[in-house]
């Protein structure tokens, strides 16, 4: 098992993008793809270029990031988090690259800017497909010659300042460039090296662990580290592990809070039986958590899927499934299934 714990000692974090979510303070890899990956981050960390981290939403793009800063020569200076998307035209260049009082009507004082901000550290640019085009072209220009200037400033009172680009997006940048989305040049810029974050249902053996890291990070965050320890039986464990996770790990740590918050726990341990009341009976956790299998499946394997999780419960497989009990009792007898 290869567990890596980071939490950036000298960080700062802006508004907006996945904040604290999309995964543990731990990264997990069990998985071969995961120790592939962190394996990368290793090795490109302790070096000055930028980098692209591709991957869905909930993935763990923002905590691979950190650790990217962590583990650089850059690792007591800032570290500092812009989401693209909440760069409005009109004050997106302010927000990079600052402005002088006077620059224009509201700009009653001096502004650095994220950029300057970030001298000396990392700048991570969360969904850098959201950032507008002209945006774009400014920050090409930036990356060429390392120089902020600031609106309002004149030529040549541009400042050299020292930052590492990291840029996030769940979209295939290829594509986007083909869109006439995102410009050429500068994904050429970023793209020194690329990480790819594999989905959480492609790598099932992080599941249990991270499942685990979750719910004692909860519980420490929230009851403090001398209450007694919450577990997991083997019953919940198989069950979570069994689940698709569409929402990756993000989905993960919100059921995995809400087992905490809502599960009647024997002996502080959540069973199966508590986690299928949670996940599945109406009423019980908030919908956005709430788990249903997988669309993918056909009717017959997501019935058959819902019978094995719920060890042949009929009524708690239907629940899960979505059918009414006779449904199901009645797709059981024609397809003549047996319980193992």
């Amino acid at each position: 098992m290869k567990i890596i714990r980071s939490v950036p000692g000298n960080s700062a974090a802006s508004a907006g993008g996945e904040g604290g979510s999309g995964g543990a303070r731990e990264l997990v890899a069990e998985s071969q793809a995961m120790k592939r990956l962190l394996s990368y981050v290793r090795k490109i960390a302790p070096q000055p270029g930028p980098v692209v981290i591709c991957g869905p939403t909930g993935t763990g793009k923002t905590r691979l990031a950190q650790e990217i800063h962590r583990l650089s020569k850059r690792c007591n200076g800032p570290f500092i988090k812009k989401h693209c998307a909440v760069l409005a035209d009109g004050t997106m260049l302010s927000d990079l690259f600052g402005h002088r009082k006077g620059a224009y009507t509201n700009a009653l004082t001096d502004r650095r800017g994220t950029l300057m901000s970030a001298n000396g550290g990392t700048l991570l640019l969360d969904d850098i497909d959201t950032l507008p085009l002209l945006g774009q072209q400014r920050l090409l220009s930036f990356l060429d010659d390392q120089t902020v200037t600031r609106l309002g400033d004149d030529e040549g009172e541009g400042r050299r300042v020292d930052v590492r680009i990291i840029a996030t997006t769940n979209k295939d940048p290829e594509a986007l460039v083909q869109k006439g989305l995102f410009c050429l040049d500068l994904l050429h810029r970023l793209d020194q090296w690329r990480l790819v974050v594999p989905r959480l249902r492609d790598r099932p053996e992080d599941i249990a662990e991270l499942a685990r890291c979750l719910l004692a990070e909860f519980q420490e965050d929230n009851s403090g580290s001398d209450a007694s320890p919450l577990m997991f039986d083997d019953g919940a464990m198989e069950l979570l592990c069994a689940l698709p996770w569409d929402g990756n790990i993000r989905q993960l740590e919100e059921v995995v809070r809400n087992l905490a918050l809502f599960g009647e726990t024997k002996n502080g341990t959540i069973t199966q039986e508590v986690a299928i009341q949670v996940l599945f009976v109406p009423g019980n956790a908030p919908t956005t958590t709430r788990m249903v299998i997988s669309p993918d499946l056909t009717e017959d394997a997501r019935f058959q899927h819902a019978l094995k999780l719920t060890g042949w419960d009929i009524s708690k497989a239907a629940r899960i499934a979505g059918c009414s009990r006779g449904t199901l009792h009645s797709r059981i007898t024609a397809k003549g299934w047996k319980r193992p």
